[in-house]
């Protein structure tokens, strides 16, 4: 187990309680018609999950770090994660990051650190690198749990972030 499944571990384990404590009111209530509601900020996550999920097996099985994108606001509207139970919607949450968890604490540290210039990070990331810039899969690991944890400091007030600076050691 790497250092990144082992935080993303603690994270869920942190968050999920305090999701759960959240009114579904609160947590449904849109901050105005063209802005996602907090339950809908939770479905985008987990849609990201599903979708670095298969991003993280696939570097294993290719030679570039070239991944596809996707419209989130459309899967957002598609998955009508407004219209979903909150309780649901956090276990979903949940589950689906600790299945991600436990694939992140399988992948080899060569694989994680193997840096490419074959890479889109510049299309898919938060932290967008240059586009060119060499960039490894540890850093997709780091950026997606950066995403994950920005939107916890939206849903969860007082939250704080655990993820450090990105460091090859940490992989």
């Amino acid at each position: 187990m790497n250092n990144y499944s082992q935080l993303l571990d603690k994270i869920i384990t942190i968050a999920r309680p305090k999701l759960l404590e959240v009114s579904s009111h609160d947590f449904s209530a849109k901050p105005s018609p063209d802005k996602w509601s907090k339950k809908e900020i939770l479905g985008h996550l987990v849609d990201s999950a599903y979708n670095n999920h298969q991003r993280f097996l696939r570097a294993g099985q290719q030679d570039d770090l070239v991944f596809w994108g996707y419209d989130q606001v459309d899967w957002v509207r598609q998955n009508a994660y407004q219209e979903r139970d909150l309780t649901e919607l956090v276990h979903s949450w949940a589950t689906v990051n600790f299945h991600l968890a436990r694939l992140v604490a399988q992948l080899p540290s060569d694989l994680l650190m193997r840096e490419t210039t074959a890479n889109n990070f510049h299309k898919i990331c938060m932290n967008r690198p240059p586009e060119g810039q060499a960039s490894s899969l540890g850093y997709l690991v780091w950026d997606y749990i950066f995403h994950l944890e920005h939107h916890l400091v939206q849903l969860l007030p007082g939250y704080k972030r655990m993820n450090p600076p990105l460091n090859a050691s940490d992989l």
